[in-house]
């Protein structure tokens, strides 16, 4: 039987990301500079046949999983297991001003606690977790394209390669690109990594607060 492999792809760039201002669960769409890396990314994944496509029900993430697919919009399985990270008051704010209440999201996520109205890393973690068993359950021997965002497809990494919390952010995941998981029961979180064309990993504590 063909090997179940999931293709995790972070939603193209928006107004928000340029100004480094946390989206979570605020639905900002995506810009010109977003919908192109869509289309090249789809571009570097031609050849590649998806049995399904699921994605976070945020537009930046749906546009981007119709654009990278090819699939008409209808045709694009919105899950709620795959929407972002809720960030409660900070959401819309640099992420540079928020000082060291916030520092630990990147710098330590073990540590990380979450505003009032904000949701921690391991609720994250166990839905993104519960999505990964139910797409080896429901997809046996598929391809699949999965559209999010940065937290949470870090989270189902996360939770995939069964890594504590300190290597949260250990694989670079930027706008647009892609990380590959293909199952593996024998693997500790039953999932390998096998591909991922992100660059620039460990990064992201520099990049967001520095």
């Amino acid at each position: 039987m063909a090997q179940t492999q999931l293709y995790l792809i972070r939603h193209g760039q928006t107004d928000w990301n340029l100004r480094a201002a946390l989206q979570g669960r605020t639905d900002i769409p995506l810009n010109e500079t977003g919908r192109r890396q869509a289309q090249e990314a789809r571009q570097r994944l031609e050849g590649v046949r998806f049995d399904a496509v699921y994605s976070s029900p945020l537009s930046r993430a749906m546009e981007t999983a119709a654009l990278v697919s090819g699939w008409p919009m209808e045709k694009i399985r919105a899950d709620q297991r795959l929407i972002e990270i809720a960030f409660g008051p900070y959401e819309g704010k640099d992420t540079h001003t928020l000082g060291p209440a916030f520092a630990p999201f990147f710098a330590d996520p073990a540590s990380y606690q979450p505003p009032e109205g904000g949701e921690s890393l391991n609720s994250v973690l166990e839905r993104t977790a519960d999505f990964l068993a139910f797409a080896a359950s429901q997809h046996e021997g598929q391809t699949l394209l999965v559209a999010g965002h940065g937290a949470a497809l870090h989270a189902m990494l996360t939770a995939a390669l069964a890594n504590p919390l300190e290597k949260f952010w250990s694989v670079s995941l930027d706008n647009c690109r892609v990380a590959v998981l293909a199952r593996d029961t024998a693997a500790p979180g039953g999932w390998r990594l096998i591909a991922s064309d992100g660059d620039g990993a460990g990064e992201y504590a520099k990049k967001y607060l520095g």
